[in-house]
């Protein structure tokens, strides 16, 4: 006697995953969002945080985990790529279709700075570039990001992937390009 194939059921629209536990997480993830640009930096994260909530320090290390890319901002799609992450491409597709619009990913938007903004970065340089030689070191930025709880495994990741020419310093024109992919 045979056994009878039953066919496995999926959730919504294709996806194991329920359509309503995305749901949720696209509103907690909106909840943190506070300028609706679709991505979350971790100087929002805390404003949404209260100055007493225990969860702060939590919540800072949550996201230095859900931040794949270590550019010190969140995408939903980082997000559900750490919440789901034995979901395929297909999946994710339809779980992002659940809350956008478009089911594509938008292209990561760099802002060009305005005159005044390269001003504030420049005067920001000035105060990482500690020792006053004119590029910043690594030492430099691990004490700079200490203040923000960044430890300095972090730190030497980011300064790994911002110093283009790999020369072991981080130049002006290296900031610039770090504060347009990090909204610092």
């Amino acid at each position: 006697m045979t056994a009878a194939v039953v066919p496995k059921k999926r959730l919504g629209e294709g996806a194991k995953y329920s359509r309503s536990e995305v749901l949720k997480l696209k509103e907690l993830f909106d909840s943190h969002d506070l300028d609706n640009n679709g991505r979350v930096t971790i100087q929002e994260l805390m404003k949404a945080l209260s100055e007493d909530s225990p969860l702060r320090q939590q919540a800072l290390s949550a996201f230095r985990s859900v931040d794949m890319n270590k550019n010190l901002v969140l995408t939903f799609n980082e997000y559900l790529r750490r919440i789901y992450p034995l979901a395929n491409d297909r999946e994710f597709k339809v779980m992002l279709s659940w809350v956008k619009p478009s089911p594509e990913e938008p292209q990561e938007l760099l802002f060009e700075p305005t005159t005044q903004q390269l001003k504030e970065i420049a005067k920001m340089f000035d105060r990482f570039d500690s020792n006053r030689n004119g590029v910043i070191e690594i030492q430099e930025l691990v004490a700079a990001s200490a203040v923000f709880g960044y430890e300095e495994c972090e730190v030497e990741e980011l300064f790994k992937n911002t110093d283009k020419n790999m020369n072991g310093t981080i130049n002006f024109q290296e900031f610039i390009q770090l504060m347009k992919v990090s909204y610092i």
